[in-house]
């Protein structure tokens, strides 16, 4: 197929965004290869009627020049020309999305005696973007820095001095506020990170951190406020106080926050609720739910405009495990349109029958999951699993023992799974084929296969196998 890294970086652009780059190659100012538009609208055609599969080197050589003998060496040049041509116009496109960046620019660029009318503009322009931010990010705080820099960096070069002191004072305060809010964000990182992974690598706050952070110049920060919570919250997770106190501090500072901010502290919290789950505190499954509710309310769930799978997911296990199931399902069909569009129709119809499976709709999971294909393997083996459940559930032995089987074939064929993951899932077929051959007279076998459920590591669904135990013990 004709570069494969041009189409896949093209694939990543929308139609909206194809027809901007258009506008962008056409220009000669920044393109001053006009061959590379007739190229750019080739690859646009195929993407859009997916028939890239068609465009060999040899079929698009002959598009682009009927007349000419093919020229192996120049199809290349252009196809890495208009590669790094897509890539300076994704630059472009994330710059003029950026209106505080391109105006602290011009502020440098101005910075002549003969220009200072034109300055003067600009540095207000700055001003009033600023005021107009959503919140005081840690982009805000090295913003206000660049400004005040500038203004005196320029006192000192022409020898005019007024106001110096006030904005070397302001560069300061803003370029330490940069600094204590970004150490503090890494630190987080590596709280979250160390809790949960081994590693010899650490991240160290200096000396006297906390002390200067008490300083009272810094006690209206928002930022600084919410991440001492952080820490405090995340460094002692036994004392749950901590933890009310962060929720109460991030309602108070979220209308100071920027919105990346604000979701960005929102899931540390829901990481602590997800710490007190796995210790088996149950009712934190409904304090993550409110968690991700406040999220949605507050419009700070979506980057970008889109929704991550993993967030997804895990909004649907946390109300599923709070039992809120209508509200569960709205989201599903709501938010699937912001999911990325390769995975969007298997996440929503994997999540939708997650809910039908915790409702015991086990014919609807069936009507879902049986025919789907799941190209993504981590899909296809959680639909097979909840299969499994389902089958048992029912009591449709038949079925449950033809499964089993095609999935133990299914694992042991793919290659993507290691080792582990592949014992994972068998040990878990195995205890389910175990269950149902299982008297609920027989409580030795009963005891046995139970002890070996539970002294099983990184066993997949144990809860549901243990659930299935106890039915088994109370039959008899």
């Amino acid at each position: 197929m004709f570069s494969e890294k041009l189409l896949s970086l093209l694939h990543t652009l929308g139609k909206v965004e194809r027809n901007r780059l258009r506008k962008f190659l056409v220009s000669p100012y920044l393109n001053e290869q006009p061959d590379l538009v007739p190229l750019f609208e080739l690859c646009d055609k195929a993407l859009r009627e997916n028939t890239t599969e068609q465009l060999s080197r040899q079929f698009v050589w002959q598009k682009l020049y009927p007349t000419k003998n093919y020229q192996d060496a120049q199809l290349r040049r252009m196809a890495s020309d208009l590669t790094q041509l897509t890539l300076q116009f994704l630059s472009a496109e994330a710059r003029s999305q950026s209106p505080i960046t391109q105006a602290l620019d011009l502020q440098r660029l101005l910075e002549k005696p003969e220009l200072k009318k034109h300055l003067a503009g600009v540095e207000r322009n700055i001003q009033q973007l600023l005021e107009a931010s959503e919140g005081q990010s840690t982009d805000f705080y090295l913003a206000q820095f660049h400004l005040h820099n500038n203004i005196s960096n320029r006192a000192t070069k022409y020898l005019t001095l007024v106001g110096y002191a006030e904005k070397l004072a302001a560069a300061d305060f803003n370029l330490a506020c940069f600094y204590l809010t970004q150490k503090l964000e890494l630190y987080t990182g590596w709280l979250l990170y160390q809790g949960s992974r081994a590693t010899d690598q650490s991240v160290e706050l200096p000396d006297g951190f906390w002390h200067y952070l008490e300083n009272e110049r810094f006690k209206n920060v928002p930022l600084l406020r919410v991440y001492k919570n952080v820490v405090e919250c995340l460094t002692r997770p036994e004392d749950e106080i901590l933890f009310r106190q962060l929720l109460d501090e991030l309602d108070v500072q979220a209308p100071r926050l920027a919105k990346k901010d604000l979701r960005k502290c929102y899931f540390i919290a829901q990481n602590y609720c997800a710490l007190k789950i796995n210790q088996g505190k149950r009712e934190y499954y409904r304090e993550v739910f409110e968690i991700f509710k406040k999220i949605t309310q507050k419009g700070v769930l979506l980057e970008d405009g889109q929704l991550s799978e993993g967030i997804y997911k895990n909004i649907v296990t946390a109300g599923l495990g709070a039992g809120d199931f209508e509200w569960i399902e709205n989201f599903i069909e709501h938010y699937s349109e912001f999911l990325p569009l390769g995975i969007r129709e298997n996440a929503r119809t994997f999540n939708l029958a997650t809910l039908h499976f915790y409702q015991k709709k086990y014919r609807r999971v069936i009507e879902l999951i049986r025919d789907v294909e799941y190209s993504d393997v981590v899909y296809a083996l959680s639909a097979k699993q909840m299969l499994v459940r389902t089958y048992y559930e029912l009591n449709e032995i038949m079925a449950l023992d033809s499964l089993i089987d095609s999935f133990k074939i299914f694992l042991r064929r793919n290659r993507e799974l290691s080792k582990n993951q592949k014992r994972e899932y068998l040990n878990f077929l195995n205890f389910v084929k175990n269950l149902t051959i299982l008297h609920p007279s027989d409580a030795r076998k009963i005891d046995r296969l139970k002890s070996k459920i539970e002294t099983t590591s990184s066993l997949t669904p144990k809860k549901w196998l243990l659930e299935k135990i106890d039915e088994l013990q109370k039959k008899k």
